[in-house]
């Protein structure tokens, strides 16, 4: 008898980064099951609806939650869901409270009926604080951000089940994610979108800089630590590329691929208390660890991420 596909459970597939991972674990024979919240918006699944198994569940719904788990008996759980952020705003504090921290924690015990062979919750590079030096996961932790300091105590909570529980629970701290389908506020598509009109590009802060990691890349970070979240249990890893790429650098890529006209506005809005330290991960511990390595160069990504925009454009048109 061949084979069963290996069960796995998705948290926020609906959302940008959740539903390449959804892609991605389908593409590689998955049985995926994705965990959703009541009139969820499945625009970005629209391709891969019909092959997902969905379950309608509350994060804050803890009796309802273990049995919908418990019914699904996942192999594998990748916890994605969180409280939108978008463009530098963060949701109220009670969603960020609700779904960063006690829907993280409601998910772990909910999963603890299950025998499964890998948990991979997601982390925030928001927990460090601000940086002068990229950040290394043994660094302590000084948020500067409400939704920082809800994902932080979330990571601690998974490392003490991973720890006090022998389970096989891992972290990734994902740094800027990228990439098709992203919601169209956030800074990379903004970029993009006004490049492509010819409109100025309203930024803070020439040297302000990120570390972008091209959400494909992301997606097969997640399959790779599924896979290894078992004999790495309780580690904490960073998801980024260890390189910065400054707004300047940004901007000047965007024009060059759009070949816009646009010009760049400096300072249209205040550099951010936390924007005056640096965003870029240390990776060193994620490579010795996983033999994941991101396949696509930032401009590569960006290009791609125009190329899917203007497509959308044109089916919609």
């Amino acid at each position: 008898m061949p084979a069963l596909p290996a069960r796995v459970l998705i948290t926020g597939a609906t959302g940008f980064i959740g539903s390449h991972v959804a892609r991605r674990l389908l593409r590689k024979g998955f049985d995926v099951h994705i965990l959703c919240r009541p009139r969820a918006n499945f625009e970005r699944l629209r391709d891969i609806r019909r092959r997902l198994r969905v379950h309608t569940a509350s994060l804050s719904d803890r009796k309802g939650l273990r049995r919908t788990v418990s019914a699904i008996a996942p192999k594998y759980v990748v916890h994605l869901a969180a409280a939108t952020m978008r463009a530098g705003m963060a949701a109220d504090l009670e969603d960020i409270v609700l779904t960063n921290t006690i829907g993280t924690l409601n998910l772990l015990d909910a999963c603890d009926a299950v025998d499964y062979a890998g948990f991979v919750n997601t982390g925030d590079a928001l927990e460090y604080g601000s940086k002068r030096r990229p950040a290394k996961e043994s660094d302590a932790c000084r948020p500067t951000t409400f939704d920082g300091r809800a994902k932080a105590v979330a990571t601690l909570y998974a490392r003490y089940a991973a720890f006090a529980r022998d389970r096989p629970i891992l972290t990734l701290r994902l740094f800027s994610v990228f990439g098709p389908d992203d919601h169209p506020t956030r800074l990379v598509p903004q970029v993009i979108a006004a490049a492509l009109a010819n409109d100025t590009l309203r930024l803070s802060h020439p040297a302000v800089a990120r570390d972008f990691l091209y959400v494909d890349d992301v997606a097969a970070l997640f399959e790779s630590a599924l896979h290894a979240s078992t004999r790495l249990r309780g580690e904490v890893l960073n998801g980024g590329s260890g390189r910065s790429i400054t707004l300047k650098e940004l901007a000047d890529g965007v024009r060059s691929l759009t070949k816009s006209r646009s010009e760049a506005c400096w300072g249209a809005y205040p550099l951010a208390a936390h924007d005056r330290g640096c965003w870029t991960a240390d990776v060193t511990k994620l490579h010795a660890l996983l033999p994941w390595r991101p396949r696509f160069t930032f401009e590569e990504g960006l290009r791609l991420t125009i190329r899917h925009i203007l497509r959308s454009r044109e089916r919609a048109s």
